[in-house]
């Protein structure tokens, strides 16, 4: 081991002649126990590699001589692992065979051998050229390597997660899910409200009927969306009546879409023929293009975000 912890010098007692002699003897002991407690470690690391292609061979060997359906069972009986454990060694076993020695020589522990066993060849070969450049590998560096992430919890998990602190896993549970919707209809509406404009560089009409067609049951189900998502239920004037998604704040950008999405959702709020083109060139398009692009209103004073994606500044930029 070429790396050892140095002691810090203040940890030395002070003191004249022998006595600094004798500090130097005990803290050269200190660094070689240290050193060898260290060795220690990554030999019983490697000592855990060699196990989990041990455990994965014999996994493999059981699930060859056992029925079908009687894996799981035997795995019960006579041993402490779950099937799904006994799988991610049969992995290592399986599709680290090739790679042994290397992963050996590294004292790679099991734990991060279950993540690389999920990569192809040229993956795993990757990884452990990481290895061979004297990085330290972790499971989330191999997820990171070949694209994976750990898998979210079942929807059964989350909806039967009770109280304020499970109520608020369920909101972001179906937020995820209608964000998605929501970003998907606004897409195709602001793909489809571009193509209508072509024309106009050839010097032709917009068709407003054919582009009704096309938007505007999309823009009524985007209108319900956000207002899932964003807009508070807020009581009527009458007790018994069901409550209903309030109107978002004055002045804000996600008002406007909110406004605009109602419009849109019907033909008959559509503007006439003369001020149908500049309503979508001067309001439409900049709104849609906040929502699916982030991109700020055309006059608008921008706050910084610094979270903001390279294609967003530069697209902001433009």
């Amino acid at each position: 081991m070429s790396t050892v912890i140095k002691l810090k010098g203040h940890n030395q007692k002070k003191g004249k002649g022998k006595p600094v002699a004798a500090a130097s003897a005990t803290v050269g002991e200190q660094d070689n126990a240290l050193r060898r407690a260290l060795e220690k470690i990554v030999a019983l690391n490697r000592d855990s590699t060699h196990h989990a292609f041990e455990l994965g061979a014999c996994f493999a060997e059981i699930k060859a001589l056992v029925p079908e359906r009687g894996f799981g069972r035997c795995l019960k009986v006579f041993t402490d692992y779950t099937v799904r454990s006994a799988w991610n060694y049969i992995s290592v076993h399986e599709r680290l065979g090739d790679y042994r020695d290397a992963l050996l020589k590294h004292a790679i522990l099991p734990t991060v051998m279950f993540e690389l066993a999920k990569g192809e060849p040229a993956q795993i070969e990757a990884v452990i050229a990481q290895m061979e450049s004297g990085e330290r590998i972790k499971v989330k560096d191999v997820r990171e390597m070949l694209g994976t992430k750990p898998k979210r919890k079942s929807d059964a998990a989350i909806l039967n997660a009770g109280g304020p602190a499970g109520l608020r896993k369920v909101a972001e549970w179906k937020i995820d899910r209608d964000a998605v919707q929501f970003g998907q209809l606004m897409s195709a509406v602001l793909d489809q409200v571009e193509k209508a404009l072509e024309p106009l560089a050839r010097g032709r009409a917009v068709r407003k009927g054919a582009l009704q067609d096309k938007i505007v049951h999309d823009c009524r189900h985007a209108h319900d969306l956000v207002n899932s998502i964003a807009a508070p239920l807020q009581p009527q004037m009458i007790k018994s009546d069901n409550w209903r998604p309030a109107r978002l704040p004055e002045g804000t950008v996600w008002r406007e879409v909110q406004m605009l999405l109602h419009r849109m959702g019907g033909v008959e709020s559509w503007p006439a023929r003369d001020d149908f083109v500049p309503w979508l060139q001067n309001e439409v398009v900049p709104l849609l293009r906040f929502v699916v692009h982030g991109e700020p209103l055309p006059g608008e004073v921008e706050d910084v975000d610094e979270e903001a994606t390279v294609e967003q500044v530069e697209r902001r930029a433009a």
